[in-house]
This record gives C-alpha cells, structure tokens and sequence, in this order.
C-alpha cells in the first residue's frame, strides 16, 4: 500500500442509510481513505440497508488516485455460471409476486436463481490494491454496529414490507427478518450479529481462505446441483475481480468517468448527445431533450451499442428526434420494481474518492450456511437475463445499469455519485451531472431537483416543480405519463459527494431512499 493512498484524517461520506454512512465516517476518522471508508460501510450495509442488498451480490467500483488524478474502475459484478438448467430434475427456481400497489411483478427465486456472486472478492482486492489499512481494522466499525443494531426508518420498513415474501419464504430468512412471528417494519430495531461473526472470522483466517473453504463450500453446497442449482467450483475458483479503464467522455469542459458496461455506456452516450446541443431554455424543453436522449440511448442498447462504438448515427437519430412532434415509443416496456440496489460515495481529506454500487436483485431468500448473508438471485430478474437461466451467457459477466460516476472540473472541484434504481440509474445520473454542471447547483440543490423517466413510450415525471402540476409535459407527446407530485424512490437515491479546489468537502444523500451524509 502506496503512500500516496494514505488519509491524514478526515472526509465526507453519502450513502443510503444513517449507519452506512456513520461506519464510513468511523474509519474515515481514524484515518482510514476512501477505500477503506467504502469497504467498511459495504460490509455493514445491511444493518442500515437490510433488504436492498448483500455480500453474495455483484457491484460496480469506481476510484480516483488523489495525487495522481488516475481513475480506475473495479469490476465485481456477478458471473452466470458455466452450467444451464437443462436436463436437470430437481431444478429449484420459482417465480415470487411483488405488491407494487397499482400492479404486481414477478421475480424468480430458489438456489436456480444464483449467479456466481462478486462483493467479498472485489471489495477485498480493491483493499488489497487501493486501501492503507488492514481488514480487521476496516470491518471493526460495520461489527459493531452489526452487533449494537440500528431502528429502521421509513424506507428500510417500506422495502421490507414489499419483498417480505422472499425474506420470510425460507426459515434460514425468518429468523433474520421477522420478530415474534411478524415482519419487521419501521420503527424496529435491527441487528445481525451473526454477520458480524463472519466478517471477523473472515478477517482472522485471511479473506482468501475464509470465502474458499467457508463461505464458498457452503455456497456449492447450497446453491449448486445438488441443492438444485448451477453453481459449480469452478465458478468460484476463476472468479476473476477485473480492473478496468473508464469509460471517459468531456461534457460542457468537465471530465465525466463512468462504467466501462451497458449501463455506463447508455450514461455516456446520453451525455454526449446532451452535450452536441445547447442548454434548452425552458425546463418542458429541458425534459424533452432529455427524454430524446433517453429514448435514442435505448434503441441504441437494443441495437448492440458498445460502449461509444459507432457513436455517429445515434447522434443523427438524435437530431433526428429534435424536428418530431411526438416522443414515440423505443425499446422494451419500463420495469415496474424499484431497483434493489444500493450506493455510497467517499471522499476525503487527501482527494482519494471511491463510489460502490451493489446489489444482489430482491434477494434470494437463502441464507448462505449460517452466515447471516443471504444470496442472490441475478439470473431470476428479468432485466439482467431475459429468459432466465437457460439463457444466461454461461460463465461470463453479466450485464449491469450500475453506474458509478466521477465528474473532475475545470476549477479542481471532483465530484463522486452513483444510485440504484435498475433501468431509473441511467437517468437519475444524467439529470444530477445537468443540475451539477449546467445548471451549477449544489449537491444538497442537485440531489433535491425532479427527475424525470421516459421508456416504452411511457414518460414518469416528478411534477412537484411545475406550477401546472406538469400539465406542460403533455404537449411533449408520450404515449402515456404518470405524475409524481413527490420525490420518489422509483427515480432511484442519488448519494453524491464533493471535493472543491480548497478542499472543502460537501455532499448529499438522497431522501428518495433513506439517504444520510456524515463526515469523518
């Protein structure tokens, strides 16, 4: 570990719950740097964030070199294992129906539903590679409060109430998730010591041995064909944590970093065509430029855009769109879940920035061994492998919306953001870079402003703003619109912070879902 990764002391977290940002800020004061403080918080999410995510999951990682400038991407998503359903007789996967108030969605569950999983191998190596402090050092803060607990608050009770029925469909889940035979909800205290047991056991035997011999013999047991599903040692043994070079575009003199994936490619590509035209002046022409970009990024992904490959005809297209008088509909209908996925964002004292976005889908309602980890079920959600397993790309990555990003500004400010939300992440990032670089307002200012969604012909649109109600928004066209006379968790939590060129830091959580800031 280089000195240049070192933190004097000190720096600024925003994450998706109090105790999240609280355990960042923990080893931020002890003089741990942003790596450190992001490993933390992720390792003690789910005391804050129970039901958004896990360490069976897979996740994006995004850092900047605080004296170099260097941006790096660490690629941890999940893999699809190498074997397929067919042919199998006790293959365990199931379909589980969500309550989403006006419509239900289904998602699959069962050991059938588990990709080969990506957070503990890349979080460690991104320590190994980037951090200045050892792993029990950084698990210590995430143990205690995985042992002390924390009351859940409206959202964390909210999105436990809509995935109760995978969380409580095993008993491994139920004596995690429920409290004298009820569900728990906001209001209730939280803990999960058992995890903290894993992590420091983890940190005792060497990360390495400990996912090998424990956790991964437990997963292969559970989750491979004899427990009716694919996982296969292989699959574990060449998981690769990949570290990759960001996708990197200018927009409007900023340096933009993002995902080197779909979901970066489809921020970038909006971006740039953002970026080919004037600011519009009204915001009902702001949100039809957006919803233009939207709509021809989409098509783009149907079509096989890779990354900024062949980048010209989607900026004719868009152009193209600019001279029609109706939003028409592109790509597939809008997913109606909510996304369960979860960010954080770090920077501190020194400039070292680190942004993690991870997820492990709904959840698989299968505890790994005694753990206190529950799997996950990527191959079951329909926006990552249409078709479900049998048509999962066997033994390579699956694709992400994950989209941790970086702006670097001409005056020296450096800016971290990310969110969850699925198909939402892509235009939640775009709006904040606008609001954060166009319109020049603070993070606190950035985080708060409406956001809008357009796909399948259908335009969401956080209408709060507009003193019609957004009755404007019509005459743009969409097959169909759905207000939103509030901030909402459909348009994902966009946790940002930032670092100006005096090296004040600042920053902001999203209350669209639970958002906290904390400094160390």
């Amino acid at each position: 570990m280089s000195a240049q990764q070192s933190n004097a002391g000190g720096g600024v977290v925003a994450a998706g719950s109090v105790p999240t940002a609280e355990i960042a800020a923990a080893i931020l004061a002890r003089g741990g740097n942003a790596v450190d403080a992001a490993a933390a918080a992720c390792f003690g999410t789910a005391v804050g964030e129970p039901s958004l995510t896990s360490l069976a999951g897979g996740g994006m990682i995004i850092h900047r070199d605080g004296r170099t400038g260097k941006v790096t991407v660490c690629d941890c998503f999940a893999n699809a294992p190498r074997l397929g359903p067919e042919g199998m007789a006790d293959f365990d996967y199931r379909g589980v129906d969500l309550d989403f108030g006006p419509t239900t969605q289904r998602f699959c569950i069962g050991a059938g539903a588990a990709a080969v999983p990506g957070v503990i191998p890349g979080l460690c190596t991104a320590l190994e590679r980037w951090g200045s402090m050892d792993l029990k050092d950084v698990v210590a803060p995430a143990c205690d409060k995985l042992r002390e607990g924390a009351v859940m608050g409206n959202y964390q009770g909210f999105a436990i109430k809509l995935l109760g029925p995978i969380l409580t469909d095993q008993a491994s889940g139920r004596a995690i998730f429920e409290q004298e035979g009820r569900l728990l909800t906001e209001g209730d205290r939280f803990s999960l010591p058992q995890l903290a047991d894993t992590l420091e056991a983890m940190a005792a035997a060497g990360w390495r041995t400990y996912y090998a011999d424990v956790l991964g013999a437990a997963m292969l047991q559970q989750f491979g064909p004899a427990g009716g599903g694919l996982l296969a040692p292989e699959d574990l043994a060449d998981y690769e944590v990949l570290f990759k070079e960001p996708l990197h575009l200018r927009y409007h003199g900023h340096d933009v970093y993002t995902m080197p994936a779909q979901g970066g490619a489809m921020v970038a590509t909006m971006l740039r065509l953002l970026a080919a035209e004037p600011i519009a002046e009204t915001p009902v022409a702001r949100v039809r430029q957006l919803c233009d970009a939207m709509a021809v990024a989409d098509e783009a992904r149907t079509k096989g855009l890779g990354a900024l490959d062949d980048f010209d005809p989607w900026a004719e297209r868009f152009a193209g769109r600019r001279k029609e008088a109706q939003l028409r509909r592109a790509g597939a209908p809008p997913v109606n879940g909510p996304g369960n996925t979860t960010h954080l964002s770090v920077i501190d004292a020194a400039g070292n920035a680190c942004g993690v976005t991870f997820s492990y889908g709904e959840g698989n309602a299968h505890i790994v061994a005694d753990s206190g980890i529950m799997m996950n079920n990527l191959l079951g959600e329909e926006d990552i492998v249409p078709g479900g397993p049998a048509h999962a790309p066997k033994g390579k990555r699956l694709t992400t919306m994950m989209s941790p990003t970086m702006i670097c500004a001409p005056d020296g400010r450096e800016i971290v953001l990310g969110t969850g939300g699925a198909n939402r992440i892509r235009s939640a990032i775009v709006q904040a870079v606008r609001y954060l670089v166009d319109e020049k307002r603070s993070p606190e200012q950035a985080v708060a402003a409406p956001r809008v969604h357009f796909e399948g012909g259908v335009l969401n649109a956080e209408v709060f703003a507009f003193d019609d109600r957004g009755a404007a928004l019509e005459q743009l066209g969409a097959e169909r619109m759905i207000r939103f006379d509030a901030p909402n968790m459909f348009f994902g939590g966009v946790h940002l912070v930032e670092r100006l060129a005096d090296g004040t830091l600042r920053g902001a959580g999203d209350p669209r879902r639970g958002g906290s800031l904390r400094r160390g």
